[in-house]
């Protein structure tokens, strides 16, 4: 079985950084401490709800992440891609430059490291049974 690179358990972990980040917003709007969100509590518990399920998510495909699930990989690609991209359309501040941050530097590792996620079963375990039906 093929090891793992030390960059593949770095992007893990900032994975679980980033369901982190969303599990304690989650908590924070739940909890009522953002002064600046709307004052319609269903608002709230909706952006609490959603948060603490983006972090479950997260939560996931980073288990199957560690499987080697082809289809994790691109969800994963996919979230943080479309993360990226809607904190570059908000007002930019120092907490959406950190946010960008955590949500592309996964992406660059996730496609450095494209060929150990994607590696079929077959491959890591060495069997060559194709081979021998091959001739």
């Amino acid at each position: 079985m093929t090891s793992r690179p030390l960059t593949v358990t770095i992007t893990l972990v900032i994975i679980l950084i980033n369901a982190f980040f969303w599990l304690a917003l989650g908590i924070i709007i739940a909890v009522d401490a953002v002064p600046g969100l709307s004052d319609l509590p269903q608002m709230k518990w909706i952006l609490a709800i959603l948060s603490i399920a983006i972090a479950g998510i997260l939560l996931a495909l980073t288990f199957f992440l560690f499987k080697r699930s082809r289809t994790s990989y691109f969800l994963t690609l996919a979230f943080f891609g479309i993360t990226s991209i809607l904190t570059i359309f908000d007002d930019v501040g120092l907490a959406d430059i950190v946010f960008l941050l955590i949500s592309l530097i996964p992406i660059l590792l996730l496609i450095k490291d494209r060929s150990w996620y994607l590696q079929t079963k077959d491959t890591i375990d060495g069997d060559h049974s194709a081979d021998v039906l091959d001739g």
